[in-house]
């Protein structure tokens, strides 16, 4: 008896450790996942300052998420977020989809930079998007350890209320002054319903959305006759 309850009390000793090694990594988990899947969807590098999530409260802030400018451009980034707050459903961890009941990305700044012929950094972010979706879906599925996802099924994620506020964008474009420009903000309900969405479909709808509303009010702008030519039927194709 005296040797079975040693044997259980070390069992508990190594899930104790292992609970507690996973809490005090889970941040570095999550943020190296930002950047693998991200850098893999974006084609271009994602970097993240920082994560931090409270499982507790099922609260967790991201803080100075970039991504880099495609070759050819200048800026050093098109994007920066520097925050992004998320609230989880704590009793959907491990389950498919995971419910998230509200993702807010406050205040990004978008660098669209234009060239001659109407192409731009961000179409070129967008369609990389496009082409590398389903290997970041792949990529997702590898850095989880969930059940759900043990036979090869891409995670997927469900978001209850979705907002982008204050994108504040800085347009260069040949021929033009620098100009600011400040995009309605941007609120969805029911993100994914209850099937939910694949990281790569996030990412596009995250990104889309910025890029598609960034293009849109910069057109109507009028500061690139040639980027409402380029652009005609693109966003068609982001609906």
């Amino acid at each position: 008896m005296k040797k079975i309850l040693i044997g259980i009390s070390a069992i508990v000793v190594v899930v104790v450790l292992a609970v507690v090694f996973f809490l005090g990594n889970i941040d570095k988990i999550v943020k190296g996942a930002l950047e693998g899947v991200g850098s893999e969807l974006l084609g271009e590098p994602v970097k993240v300052a920082s994560v931090k999530i409270e499982l507790k409260s099922g609260s967790g802030q991201i803080t100075g998420l970039t991504i880099a400018n495609p070759t050819g451009y200048s800026a050093p980034n098109a994007f920066q977020m520097d925050m992004i707050r998320l609230g989880l459903n704590l009793g959907s961890l491990g389950k498919q989809p995971i419910v998230v009941d509200e993702l807010k990305v406050v205040n990004p700044v978008v660098q669209l930079e234009m060239k001659e012929d109407g192409s731009s950094n961000l179409k070129t972010l967008q369609d990389n998007i496009d082409k590398n979706r389903v290997k970041a879906d792949k990529k997702a599925v590898k850095q989880t350890s969930s059940d759900a996802t043990q036979k090869g099924d891409p995670v997927r994620i469900s978001i209850g209320k979705l907002s982008m506020t204050g994108v504040t964008v800085h347009v260069n474009a040949p021929g033009q002054e620098p100009q600011t420009v400040v995009i309605p903000d941007i609120v969805e309900d029911n993100v994914g319903n209850e099937s939910g969405l694949t990281p790569g479909e996030i990412g596009k709808l995250i990104v889309g959305r910025i890029i598609s509303s960034s293009l849109e009010n910069t057109i109507k702008k009028s500061l690139l006759k040639k980027a409402g030519e380029a652009t005609k039927g693109f966003f068609d194709g982001l609906k």
